[in-house]
């Protein structure tokens, strides 16, 4: 009788018991890849967020949040605390849209791949609990969760857009009185962490924002720095896209849009990312859109397409540049598991099984919706569109990029299936 209760009807959640082992499952099932790898998976960037990089070229936010355990666990510190917020973004999903039959999400975040990355020294798993902290926020009318979703959105450079965006879709659906308090006090969050983190800790750090853009057209399009050489006669430049022309053709380099690291390594005196930024970009990005506009435009509709494709990529290569403890080479990651072709099929297939879940709750599940409910759903699915919008435009691949909102669609699919829906106001006179 639960579905027929008007609305504002107490429905009783979960026991207490049985939270405190849907969040245990949740948080076991989340460790369990760094458990079977031997190590948490890392890729070259990972330092920026263990604990120890907080001078790194990244955002500063995880390396201070898990320092402290990072003293006592090491590279486990920010999996650790990973597993944790979005085991506890699960339970206020739980409890905030009062789902049924919610050990479904346990497979549902599996096949987000939701597991993987909540096991890598990375940020990408924030994006799910920040949403989710913030979405709850609005409806609860929590300060402290809008707080903490600005923390986590503070955790990388696209976390401000993409709090803006759904900030922007919440005054859409539900008016701009219910987007003015919480999603204003998770953006001001967001803002003043970065800013208070970033001034405190390596304060000269160049913007990168025009590089990455630039970057990901120069790499697929050298002609961009030689003809920027020719325009600044900066010669490095030249010399650059020599460099990118010989090692794009690499097949490990398949699909990279991020060749100014490769730059920086072989031309570490002449090639200045401060420099690049402030002298270079920008023109690079104008001859592209000016000069070669559907080219350009195919190249940003190709990488959004390819996050829906077959041909997955991860970034958990097994050789690093970057130094790694005694406990990783002897790790499924430093062995090439998860490189070859039947495990990157394999994370195609449970990708796959997403859509489909998806596809199949919409059809059987979508007529039973809320009106409230199908708004969150509605801000859900273009959150996800708008994530792999931005990084089609600024990154394309590695497909982490798309990955990381994978647990949303799970989310999504939860609210056509499992939640408990509320009769509109017509309906709910019969009760009165």
């Amino acid at each position: 009788m639960a579905d027929l209760l008007p609305p504002n009807a107490a429905v009783p959640g979960p026991s207490n018991a049985a939270t405190a082992l849907m969040g245990l499952s949740l948080v076991a099932l989340f460790l369990l890849p760094a458990w079977l790898n031997g190590f948490p998976w890392v890729m070259d960037d990972s330092i920026a967020y263990s604990g120890q990089g907080v001078n790194w070229m990244r955002a500063k936010t995880a390396a201070v949040l898990v320092a402290p355990l990072h003293g006592l666990i090491g590279y486990w510190a920010l999996p650790v605390f990973n597993a944790v917020v979005n085991a506890a973004a699960w339970l206020l999903l739980i409890r905030s849209f009062d789902l049924r039959g919610y050990w479904l999400i346990l497979p549902l975040a599996v096949l987000a791949l939701q597991p993987l990355y909540t096991s890598a020294v990375l940020v990408d798993s924030w994006f799910f609990a920040a949403v989710v902290f913030l979405i709850v926020s609005i409806r609860n009318k929590s300060p402290f969760l809008a707080l903490s979703a600005g923390i986590l959105f503070s955790g990388h450079a696209s976390g401000l857009i993409l709090a803006s965006v759904l900030a922007m879709l919440v005054a859409l659906l539900f008016g701009f009185r219910k987007a003015m308090m919480m999603p204003v006090l998770a953006i001001a969050t967001t803002i003043g962490v970065s800013s208070f983190l970033d001034a405190k800790y390596f304060p000269e750090t160049p913007s990168l924002g025009r590089t990455f853009l630039a970057a990901r057209l120069f790499s697929v399009q050298p002609v961009l720095l030689r003809e920027e050489c020719e325009r600044s006669d900066a010669v490095v430049l030249c010399d650059a896209a020599s460099l990118i022309e010989r090692i794009r053709e690499r097949p490990e380099n398949a699909g990279r849009r991020d060749f100014f690291w490769d730059l920086m390594r072989a031309f570490p005196d002449r090639f200045e990312l401060a420099a690049f930024e402030r002298d270079h970009a920008w023109p690079i990005i104008r001859a592209a859109i000016t000069q070669m506009p559907l080219e350009t435009a195919d190249i940003i509709l190709r990488d959004f397409l390819s996050f829906y494709g077959t041909g997955t990529r991860l970034d958990f290569i097994a050789r690093l540049n970057e130094p790694m403890p005694e406990a990783f080479p002897n790790s499924w990651q430093a062995q090439g598991i998860w490189q070859s072709d039947a495990n990157l099929a394999g994370l195609t297939g449970l990708r796959w099984g997403l859509y489909a879940s998806l596809a199949v709750a919409l059809m059987v599940g979508w007529r039973g919706t809320s009106d409230e409910n199908g708004r969150w759903l509605f801000i859900l699915l273009l959150i996800c569109l708008a994530n792999d919008s931005l990084f089609a435009v600024v990154s394309g691949p590695p497909d982490r990029y798309h990955h990381r909102i994978l647990p949303l669609i799970a989310a999504a699919t939860c609210l056509l299936v499992l939640a408990r829906q509320r009769r509109d106001a017509a309906t709910a006179a019969q009760w009165k």
